[in-house]
Formats: C-alpha cells, sequence, structure tokens
C-alpha cells in the first residue's frame, strides 16, 4: 500500500504542476519563453501594399526580432476614427504588449494622454521640439519625427519656383493634426506673393466632399499638408486623380503622392522614419528606458517632380528631382 501510495501522491504532484502550468497567462508563458511583443497601432486600415510596415518588420528582424519566432506584432487599425485610438491603446496596453508603436501626429497625442506606463514609441510630424516635450518628464515616451511641419515654408518656395503663376494656393489640412503647419506656411506666403487659403479636412470622409468645394473655389495649386489619414489608402489617389482632373499642381510631403500622380513632393524619406521607428523599438525590447533614448529627428529629405508633367516646366527643379539631401 506505501508505494501505491507513494505513486499517487507523485501523480498528484505532476498533475498539480501541469494545472498550475495552464494557469500561467499566456503572454507571460511567452516571455518566459524569449518571445517579445510589440503593439502596432494605425489610423486607418491597411492598404493593399504595406511598404512601411514591410520596413518596420525587416529592420526589427535585422536587429533580432523576428516575426514568428520571438516575437509577435499585435496589430489594430482604428479605420481613420481617432476616437477609436485610444480605446485600441488600452486593448494593446492589456494583452499586453511589451511596447506600442503608434502611427501619425494626432494619434501620437491621443496615444501619450492614454497609455502611462507601457513603452510608447511614437511616429509624429510634430515639430521636433514639440514631440521632445510630449516626451519629457515621463519616463515611458520616445518616438522619432518627420518633420514634416518644420518643412512647410520650404514646400511652399518650391511649388512657387516650380509654378511662378501660382498666386493663390489652397492649403488642405487637418487643424488637429498640425496646427503649426498652417500658421508656418501662412507665414511664408507674402513674401512670394502667394494669397494662401485653407480648406479644414476633420475626418477622412470629409475628403471628397472638400475636394469638390476646392474645384469651385479654382486655386492655381494645392498644398496637401499630409497626416496618416490623408497618406492612407486609398486617399493619394484620390488626391492625385482630383489634381490631374482639375489640372492643379499639387505637392505634398511624402512620394507615394508623387508615385500616384501628384506634381511633386518634398520631406523625410519614410524608410528612414520606419527604419529609425524600428530601432527605437528594438532598443526599449533590449533593456533601455524610453526616457534614455531621445526622439530621433529625421535626417534624410527627397524631392521628387514629375519631370513629364505640363504644368511645370522649371528645368531646375527637374535636374533636382529624385535627389536625396543628406
Amino acid at each position: 500500500m506505501k508505494i501505491k501510495r507513494t505513486g499517487m501522491w507523485i501523480g498528484v504532484t505532476v498533475l498539480a504542476v501541469a494545472v498550475s502550468l495552464l494557469a500561467i497567462p499566456t503572454s507571460h508563458a511567452q516571455k518566459a519563453a524569449g518571445i517579445s511583443r510589440v503593439g502596432w497601432l494605425e489610423v486607418c486600415g491597411p492598404g493593399p501594399q504595406r511598404l512601411n510596415f514591410d520596413i518596420f518588420r525587416r529592420r526589427l528582424a535585422e536587429l533580432g526580432y523576428v516575426e514568428g519566432k520571438n516575437l509577435i506584432i499585435e496589430q489594430r487599425f482604428a479605420d481613420c476614427r481617432y476616437d477609436r485610438v485610444s480605446g485600441l491603446a488600452t486593448e494593446l496596453v492589456q494583452v499586453p504588449v511589451d511596447v506600442l508603436f503608434t502611427l501619425g501626429t494626432r494619434a501620437s497625442r491621443v496615444a501619450s494622454e492614454t497609455v502611462k506606463t507601457t513603452p510608447l514609441v511614437v511616429y509624429s510630424c510634430d515639430p521636433f521640439e514639440h514631440v521632445t516635450g510630449l516626451a519629457r518628464g515621463r519616463g515611458n515616451l520616445t518616438g522619432v519625427t518627420c518633420m514634416t511641419t518644420e518643412l512647410s515654408p520650404k514646400r511652399l518656395e518650391l511649388l512657387h519656383e516650380a509654378v511662378p503663376e501660382a498666386s493663390r494656393v489652397m492649403f488642405l489640412h487637418d487643424p488637429q493634426a498640425a496646427p503649426n503647419a498652417w500658421k508656418l506656411t501662412q507665414e511664408a506666403a507674402p513674401r512670394l506673393g502667394i494669397t494662401l487659403q485653407q480648406t479644414p479636412l476633420r475626418t477622412a470622409e470629409d475628403l471628397i466632399p472638400q475636394l469638390a468645394i476646392i474645384a469651385e473655389e479654382r486655386p492655381d495649386a494645392l498644398f496637401v499638408s499630409s497626416d496618416t489619414a490623408l497618406s492612407s489608402y486609398p486617399r493619394p489617389q484620390q488626391l492625385a486623380e482630383f489634381a490631374i482632373n482639375a489640372h492643379l499642381p499639387m505637392i505634398n510631403a511624402f512620394r507615394i503622392f508623387t508615385d500616384a500622380g501628384g506634381l511633386m513632393s518634398y520631406g523625410a524619406t519614410t524608410s528612414e522614419i520606419y527604419t529609425s521607428g524600428a530601432e527605437q523599438v528594438a532598443k526599449v525590447l533590449g533593456g533601455t528606458r524610453p526616457s534614455e533614448l531621445p526622439v530621433r529627428e529625421a535626417t534624410r529629405f527627397e524631392l521628387q517632380l514629375d519631370c513629364e508633367d505640363d504644368r511645370t516646366h522649371n528645368s531646375a527643379l527637374a535636374a533636382a528631382a529624385h535627389e536625396v539631401i543628406e
């Protein structure tokens, strides 16, 4: 009987250990197995091509974090509704993720107000000092900035060089995304002999109705202050088609608009931005505190110009097209 009783106790002990292992939350078990979780929070939905996500994922893999091996990327999409960003950020925190990467200026502000302890890496196009200020005084936030706001006056100058006869320019933007961009561009307009008008865009659904209003106004050119919603599929294509049909020179911050058919773009290279974002995330996963990581600003900028576009005949700008400015 003793042998049987001993065998019974051994069996009970093994069963208890098995039950306790099953009771450990999946995330804790994965962490113990060396698996990291990264949250990816995007304002709009994924398009047919996800070049930026691929850059981000590839750089993480180069740094030793391979999806499907030792990395899980938890993705959430707000369907271009900013009122959903806070709830999705909370959902990712509760998963839990080890670090949360948030895309977009306005979304980054919302996420920073929601996420107080989980490490947060933001991709913002707010002025560099604003993003740095956002991180100051709190230990869980760092990020990268594309410096789109600071480059707005330069973008207007380039448009003026390409189409000097354009004296009435329509400024299309989300006032809540980068209000400083409008202010800086407006200040630069008079010295260029340009009258700047604005068309505010509150939601992504407002784009088509606002384009109809712009067509009625008949400006000489269109300046698009790009935010995440405007840069997400299918809006670059919609904007380019509108500009082509209206014979309207259009300038944007990112080359996706020029690739879609816009006249020109000038801004940070998105490959650098998402590579930098992945590097910041990898450092946090490696144990570095976000407070120890300075906010990184873009260092590579590119000018893209449709040299065959009949809306400009500026040879100097055509020669400068496709140049990457270090």
